[in-house]
């Protein structure tokens, strides 16, 4: 996988589902696909294949659902034809909360009761990746 999928989304509601949008918060109405999403130049100006996708009729296709299926392209800008650039960042803990474990549950140990760990402290990774 060269890039971070994600999914496109028709947000003209022709699924009637305007007010339960998914987990992640977009529209679940989703275009029929009719071409490879990630064809073509990948560029800043045009990242995916638009014309892949087709729109739904607002008219004949009222209430269902385009078969285009979720994450599908890939969210990367290629810098020449076989060469891209990726950025990556994960934050782990971001605001850096205690985050303690279970407390020791063995009452024939000196230590019952009282918590002896707790998951790591805040973490930040970021990773630049040259893919040829």
């Amino acid at each position: 996988m060269s890039g971070t999928p994600f999914t496109v989304y028709d947000s003209r509601d022709v699924t009637f589902q305007g007010g339960a949008p998914e987990i992640s918060g977009f529209s679940s109405g989703r275009p029929n696909l009719v071409g490879d999403p990630n064809a073509g130049p990948q560029t800043s100006a045009q990242c995916f294949n638009v014309s892949a996708f087709q729109h739904l009729d607002p008219v004949l296709n009222a209430g269902q659902f385009g078969n285009a299926g979720r994450n599908i392209v890939e969210g990367n800008i290629q810098l020449a034809e076989s060469k891209s650039l990726q950025l990556r960042g994960e934050f782990f803990n971001l605001f850096n909360r205690a985050n303690y474990g279970l407390p020791d549950n063995d009452l024939n140990s000196p230590t019952a009761g009282k918590i002896l760990s707790a998951a790591p402290p805040r973490l930040v990774q970021v990773a630049l990746k040259f893919l040829f």
